[in-house]
């Protein structure tokens, strides 16, 4: 059976993996349980009516509904929500709150600095590169636990008064730039001397070292300053191999699987970097999605007190937050790299207000209209079916998010709708990915339609509101939205400068310098020959192009602060 971490949500102990039966003393449940989601097709009715909210169950004057069931504010119908007797929304409604330590190594990554020009190719081939580039230094903590109060690991999305959202395979394609195709990431926790082992025969160090290193981490893991000392010395003896799966293990560590140390990364990760020549082939988008679907989850319920994981992925809602659009970006980049973050950050009271506020008006359901060029919606992000990451594993249930794909949203099957299964399965459906699909969907005439009754569902099997209220002062989603209904779902960046032909052209000089010192960098041209000295003259050339603009006046384009719509 597949393993996991916890318990499944209220299943029965019948039903429970044997692993969760005997000796689970965890009193938190965590987001690892496996989840059940639905294999079949996801058939919507033609006839589609706009929702109204009239039959929401009301609460009586204790503050439950008048069928005597579920909570105050919702969940009504607890057969979806299972463990929302232990969430931080219930604790938020009842008046309390908590402090959570939200953990980013981003600012790792930027101190280990780019690739050496000989480790750089090891980087590029493995898939990972979009990572070196996406350095947010400073994490919205207010956005961020705003949205991280709202996931329900039960369904792995956000519950919004609008209904529900996540982040989807789509979301990490498009953002990140990361493959969501190929095999999963199998690995498994190691034993002490299986570290000793894959640390000499892979990093190059002496069994002395590598004993003395994971004495010091207390594990099987390594330090991420070690790593770095590491890569340093293996570039200084030109050990390149040994460097490039140093430099990697550091730079997964730090970005998709982050943890809650601060400061290690278990050593069964280095287990992808055996044979550089086959790290393309793994999904590292969908390593990257399932191990923040298990931090989220965490973190969710009431007495987690830190929250892990790729972070940057929930900083990307185009409407929220106090990130900037850099004025540089082309659609051929990551998403991710459209955004600036500052020092400043969102205050989760406000988020929480913002959230509660939701209307149809304040969503851009499908934000990568201008950027299908660069990346087409694939088959695999509509995916709905287990997905994992060595042993953890978890459902994406695309079927619930219709509406992030332009598709009309049905009230969706419950999760416990897949049976279980053990990983050779999970692979096959993944490897069989096409006949997984949501198929039989309905383009939606307008970018937040429903069927009919999905709202009235969606009122009394969640919570959508984290803070009380009378239902009578809630905004209204009764009412057809106007503001976008005939405009593109996307915002598309705009110019803060002067729209002069000097400012566009330094701009451009500057990208023609980074794609030059990139040809460099990856050895597109060879040392020696009449493309390397062109090449370099060209970016000696364009360098000082743009120092003379900047020492002319040209504002610098770190220096703008770009618009915050989009």
């Amino acid at each position: 059976m597949v393993r996991t971490r916890g318990n499944l949500a209220r299943r029965g102990s019948n039903d429970a993996p044997e692993s969760s039966r005997q000796g689970d003393t965890r009193k938190r449940p965590t987001a690892s349980a496996r989840r059940r989601g639905q294999h079949e097709a996801n058939v919507i009715e033609d006839d589609i009516v706009q929702n109204e909210v009239s039959d929401v169950p009301r609460e009586d004057e204790h503050g439950i509904d008048n069928d005597g069931g579920g909570f105050p504010g919702g969940p009504y119908d607890t057969s979806l929500l299972t463990r929302y007797q232990d969430h931080v929304a219930r604790m938020i409604w009842d008046g309390q709150d908590r402090v959570v330590k939200v953990v980013s190594h981003i600012k790792k990554v930027k101190k280990l600095g780019r690739p050496h020009p000989s480790v750089a190719p090891f980087v590029l081939a493995s898939g990972l590169s979009p990572l070196c580039d996406i350095l947010y230094e400073y994490i919205d903590l207010g956005l961020v636990l705003g949205f991280m109060e709202r996931w329900h690991p039960e369904t792995n999305t956000f519950h919004l008064p609008i209904g529900e959202m996540t982040i989807t395979l789509d979301d990490v394609w498009s953002l990140l730039h990361l493959s969501i195709s190929g095999n999963f990431c199998s690995t498994e926790n190691l034993e002490y001397e299986e570290s000793v082992e894959i640390l000499t025969k892979l990093l190059g160090v002496d069994r002395a070292m590598a004993c003395a290193e994971l004495n010091q981490s207390r594990g099987a893991q390594v330090r991420l300053s070690w790593l770095r000392e590491l890569y340093d010395s293996c570039c200084e003896n030109e050990l390149w191999e040994f460097a490039a799966r140093a430099y990697l293990l550091h730079l997964v560590g730090c970005t998709i699987f982050a943890n809650k140390s601060a400061t290690y990364v278990r050593t069964h990760y280095l287990e992808l970097f055996r044979d550089l020549s086959r790290c393309r082939t793994y999904g590292w988008g969908v390593a990257a999605l399932i191990h923040l679907y298990e931090q989220l989850g965490d973190a969710s319920f009431a007495n987690t007190k830190q929250l892990a994981g790729y972070l940057p992925l929930l900083q990307h809602f185009p409407t929220l937050g106090r990130k900037q659009v850099r004025d540089t970006y082309v659609e051929t980049e990551p998403r991710a790299l459209r955004y600036v973050t500052g020092r400043a950050i969102s205050a989760i009271a406000d988020v929480r207000v913002q959230l509660d506020g939701l209307t149809y008006d304040g969503m851009i359901w499908n934000p990568y209209v201008a950027h299908r060029a660069a990346r087409q919606l694939v088959t695999h992000g509509m995916f709905s079916g287990f997905l994992r990451v060595g042993t953890l594993v978890h459902h994406h249930m695309s079927e619930r998010v219709l509406r992030q794909f332009g598709f009309m949203q049905p009230i969706p099957p419950p999760p416990s709708s897949l049976p279980m299964m053990d990983f050779e399965a999970i692979d096959d459906r993944w490897k069989k990915h096409e006949q997984f699909v949501v198929h039989q969907v309905v383009q939606a005439p307008a970018p937040f339609s429903c069927a009919d009754g999905y709202l009235q569902w969606f009122r009394r099997v969640s919570h959508p509101y984290i803070l009380r209220g009378a239902e009578a002062d809630r905004p209204s989603l009764v009412i057809v939205p106007r503001l976008r209904r005939n405009l593109p779902d996307d915002i598309p960046v705009q110019r803060t400068s002067p729209s002069s032909s000097s400012s566009g052209l330094l701009g451009l000089v500057k990208r023609i310098v980074g794609g030059l010192q990139r040809m460099i960098d990856y050895r597109d041209v060879t040392e020696g020959t009449v493309a390397w000295d062109r090449t370099r003259e060209l970016l000696q050339m364009a360098q000082e192009g743009v120092e003379e603009e900047e020492s002319r006046g040209g504002r610098r384009v770190r220096g703008r602060r770009p618009s915050t719509s989009g």
